[in-house]
């Protein structure tokens, strides 16, 4: 079985080389783990339960952290530093409908981060960018 989890483990180094993501290290940690089992004399069925059991817990600690740090489907825009500012409703925003704001010399469409009425000539700031249109929230004057 060592010959096993060595095809294993190379394999996925293959893949790791090949892809950016991280898609195949999981099962390189627990065919490790396996083959430390079969140097240890444990039987096929002991190293095929660690080769899970490994895999299963190094995929369920280590991805939501490799996920984090390795986001490679995310396109930065310069419309991401429009979040936090204040904004000015040229076409007031209804509570179904979107209005229109002019932040940063741009103008665009909007809607009300609560579903509230925001009357045009009003200011809001800008809390988040959904496609094409802003969310935002009215600023108490």
């Amino acid at each position: 079985m060592i010959t096993l989890w060595l095809l294993i483990i190379i394999i996925s180094i293959i893949i790791e080389a090949i892809t950016t993501d991280l898609v195949s290290i999981w099962f390189g940690l627990g065919a490790i783990i396996a083959m430390l089992g079969s140097l240890f004399g444990f039987n096929d069925s002991i190293q095929i339960a660690l080769f899970i059991i490994a895999t299963a817990t190094s995929l369920i600690v280590t991805r939501p952290i490799a996920k984090k740090y390795f986001k490679t489907n995310v396109v930065p825009t310069n419309s991401d530093r429009l979040i936090g500012k204040h904004a000015v409703v040229i076409k007031e925003i209804n509570q179904d409908s979107k209005g229109e704001v002019k932040v940063l010399s741009s103008f665009w469409a909007a809607s009300s981060f609560d579903n509230s009425h925001i009357a045009c000539g009003s200011y809001c700031e800008v809390l988040a960018i959904e496609g094409a249109h802003l969310i935002v929230k009215q600023i108490e004057s």
